[in-house]
């Protein structure tokens, strides 16, 4: 029996089926889903890591098709927003966005105690939406139970000052736990009790942050095979995070704009029309 180390430490049975259910998600059909499960299976040693076999999958995935080699990585491509958290923040913003919400990011809100400075606000009809979001850069690193109390304690101070002057003011009507990773079942039970929203990493099964990405193709520009890390943090400067927005851009003013060769636009605009046209036939 073949052994997976994953990247919180914990070991597993290497299970074929998990593997396949993955590259299925990624857009490969389940032959070649299966083929490539298979590959990975002979070449892995007994006990393996699981970056290792993210490695290999993703290699043999893009000869297949380049476009489900990106979704593949999709969870990978988040995590290199950072290292800080705020290019996540703006990214969630902007799938916020495509979801109906009007959105702010790092506004400072004033409580009934004191002032906040929150991530994102997001409005639609039913209000406004505190929104926090815990980026983290370690896959392995889950969201706690201390995180979701911590936000959840910010949201009642904010919502206490609004309540003062609703019709003048909006109201606050949920606070949110936004991270790109996963959260503790505890910090889960904690806010399905406390009506905290939690968003994270296949949470809630069918509307956690992948479902929403993949819903409307809102892949990040990390997805994408860039020269170098200058020409990927430029564009992430002039706020270009949604893989989606260098399509509609002009290939003189990109260019110019992030200082890259109208050759690497191309090849750029080239992986996006093959992401979203891929992406819209599943």
């Amino acid at each position: 029996m073949q052994t997976i180390t994953k990247s919180s430490g914990i070991q597993e049975d290497f299970q074929l089926a998990k593997l396949i259910d993955s590259l299925m998600r990624a857009g490969a059909p389940q032959d070649i889903a299966a083929r490539i499960a298979d590959d990975i299976s002979r070449q892995m040693p007994q006990v393996a890591h699981s970056k290792h076999i993210y490695k290999i999958a993703k290699r043999l995935l893009r000869k297949y098709n380049r476009a489900s080699g990106m979704r593949y990585s999709l969870k990978k491509a988040i995590y290199s927003l950072g290292p800080s958290g705020f290019p996540f923040e703006r990214y969630f913003a902007k799938v916020l966005s495509h979801h109906g919400y009007s959105t702010q990011t790092n506004v400072v809100v004033k409580g009934y105690c004191v002032s906040h400075e929150v991530d994102v606000i997001a409005q639609d009809a039913s209000g406004k939406h505190m929104i926090e979001c815990k980026y983290h850069n370690d896959p392995g690193k889950n969201t706690d139970v201390k995180v979701a109390l911590y936000i959840h304690a910010r949201f009642q101070d904010i919502k206490k000052e609004y309540e003062r002057a609703p019709e003048k003011n909006g109201i606050f009507s949920q606070g949110w736990l936004v991270t790109n990773t996963r959260c503790s079942g505890d910090a889960i039970a904690f806010a399905e009790c406390a009506g905290l929203k939690i968003i994270s990493w296949r949470y809630p099964e069918d509307s956690g942050l992948e479902k929403m990405i993949e819903e409307k193709h809102l892949y990040p520009i990390t997805v994408l095979q860039f020269p170098d890390r200058r020409s990927l943090e430029a564009c992430i400067a002039h706020d270009i995070i949604l893989a989606k927005d260098i399509a509609v851009i002009p290939d003189a003013e990109l260019a110019a704009r992030v200082q890259i060769s109208e050759a690497t636009v191309r090849s750029l605009k080239k992986q996006v029309s093959e992401l979203c046209i891929e992406s819209a036939h599943r």
